[in-house]
């Protein structure tokens, strides 16, 4: 898997995660970890074309 995959994989299972929380009561918690989500995403981006230009 590329590098991409692995931090889309992150953001993805971060997703999983504030959901999880949010639910469960951890209101604050969820919002935090959300947020994760799409700057694991935009980083995923940023990885992606930084190895297509490289190549």
């Amino acid at each position: 898997m590329s590098s991409k995959g692995w931090i889309f994989l992150a953001g993805v299972l971060a997703l999983g995660i504030s959901l999880s929380l949010w639910f469960s009561g951890s209101k604050q918690a969820g919002i935090f970890v959300g947020l994760w989500v799409p700057s694991l995403w935009v980083l995923a981006d940023l990885v992606d074309k930084t190895e297509a230009a490289g190549s």
